[in-house]
């Protein structure tokens, strides 16, 4: 189990005051600066919830290891990297592929276990082809997206 504070304690100040440092430091550009960055997953989940009404943060948990699945041998070595420095796996033995894919597995288990949706399903979505259509005739592709059309 990944230790973290319980941000579900309104009384307890180190926690709200992490998440809301975590909160400005995430949106305020300066982690950014001189750097091409992807912001695609979240591009997906504005028209996701403009076409669903979807939660934002629920949808991202649902989005961020699909998206994560379908481009990482464009990136694989950051995605590596991801895996071994975020979720601490042991390359030993295992392949480029087989530390990302690990890494991306790892990230869905945190996700579940936190409580949030792994499937669109568990709240509720049901996307048909005309939806899916429409939400990929709508997004906006940023500069650092990785995957190739």
């Amino acid at each position: 189990m990944i230790a973290h504070p319980n941000f579900c304690d309104f009384e307890n100040q180190t926690a709200r005051s992490e998440l809301m440092w975590s909160s400005a430091m995430a949106e305020n550009g300066i982690l950014k600066l001189g750097k091409t960055t992807d912001f695609q997953c979240h591009m997906i989940e504005h028209q996701l919830g403009a076409y669903t009404d979807c939660n934002h943060g629920y949808g991202l948990a649902v989005i961020h290891p699909i998206v994560y699945r379908h481009i990482y041998k464009n990136a694989i070595e950051k995605f590596a990297r991801f895996a071994r420095e975020v979720w601490k796996i042991n390359p030993e033995g295992k392949s480029q592929e087989e530390i990302v894919l690990c890494g991306i597995n790892s990230l869905g288990d945190f996700i579940k276990e936190i409580g949030l949706p792994t499937k669109f399903s568990e709240m509720n979505i049901s996307l048909d082809e005309k939806t899916i259509s429409a939400i990929a005739k709508s997004m906006t592709r940023t500069q650092g997206c990785s995957a190739r059309s």
